[in-house]
């Protein structure tokens, strides 16, 4: 039978999407297993490689390969057309989180705020799962949540106490991305050409936090380390944070293995987390074709991620 392994690696160079194709179409017609080396980062661009392996009545059967934590990265799932997903990489198991979370197993699902904060106010929760120090006390500075990252991801966790380790997991892990170096950011746009920038250009406002903690008095905003007075440009000074269910995906990866899990669980709770922006927000009024497009494009996990959306809307 025909076999496609697709190992996705690290890299930064971009790679050709048609050379890849007809690379792996030209092995597949010559009765060829395929193995092939890549870092097709996203679903979109897997796709095409899928497809011909199906074309030839192919098995895929994708592997990630942990290296750095790659925010455009989109971790393979099983709402992609493949048949094995397996995750490679070098895991060193904390015997002392293992343990406690075997130990506090049933009280991590039913109580499992309680848990984290024990562990909070013990200095535990840093010790074990030193990936919440960036969540810890960052304002989200949006309109649309009134807690902190963790005080968010606490409060959304309390929805799902009860419901099963995997749920607790995904809800506990869901924004931990939004913590990490670079993730959250103010954005802005070039109203007027000003030194090398032309209009409309978009541009990261570095000063933005110091500006909404009354740091800095925001008469100018600094772009790549050059002040630009502020009227030339225009922002909300809203915080962004773009990519993070990338990076909560891939830290999840990291994480569960870590603490005593197996690697098949946290991928199945990291799945969750790289879906759980997909869905749709306004569920009151969308249309019932854009529900069915979203629930074909998340298969399996979509009663799932209808759970996380809810924990996550009542934690804000």
């Amino acid at each position: 039978m025909a076999a496609v392994t697709l190992r996705i690696v690290p890299c930064s160079n971009r790679q050709e999407m048609d050379k890849i194709v007809e690379a792996v179409k030209a092995r597949l017609a010559a009765g060829e297993r395929v193995e092939l080396e890549t870092c097709l980062h996203t679903p979109k661009l897997r796709s095409p490689v899928y497809q011909t392996a199906r074309n030839y009545g192919g098995i895929i059967k994708v592997v990630l390969q942990l290296g750095e934590i790659d925010r455009k990265l989109k971790i393979p799932t099983y709402a992609e057309d493949v048949d094995q997903i397996e995750v490679s990489g070098n895991t060193v198991v904390d015997e002392d989180a293992a343990e406690f979370f075997r130990r506090h197993e049933k009280n991590l699902i039913n109580d499992p705020v309680k848990v984290f904060r024990d562990l909070q106010q013990s200095g535990h929760l840093l010790r074990y799962i030193p990936e919440y120090k960036g969540a810890i006390g960052l304002d989200q500075h949006s309109p649309y949540h009134t807690y902190s990252v963790f005080d968010h991801i606490m409060e959304a966790t309390a929805y799902v106490a009860g419901t099963n380790l995997k749920m607790v997991w995904s809800v506990l892990l869901h924004d931990i991305g939004k913590g990490y170096p670079g993730i959250k950011q103010f954005l802005g746009v070039v109203v007027e050409p000003y030194a090398s920038y032309s209009k409309k250009d978009r541009v990261v406002i570095e000063n933005g936090e110091r500006i909404r903690e009354g740091l800095d008095s925001g008469e100018s905003y600094r772009v790549n380390g050059e002040a630009i007075p502020k009227q030339y440009i225009r922002t909300d000074l809203v915080g962004h944070f773009y990519d993070h269910e990338n990076v909560g995906a891939q830290l999840a990866l990291r994480i569960l293995p870590r603490i005593g899990y197996t690697t098949e669980f946290a991928h199945e709770v990291a799945a969750l987390v790289q879906l759980h922006m997909t869905m749709p927000r306004d569920m009151d009024t969308i249309a019932p074709n854009v529900l069915k497009k979203w629930y074909a494009k998340v298969g399996r996990y979509a009663s799932d991620l209808m759970m996380i959306r809810m924990a996550d809307d009542k934690g804000k």
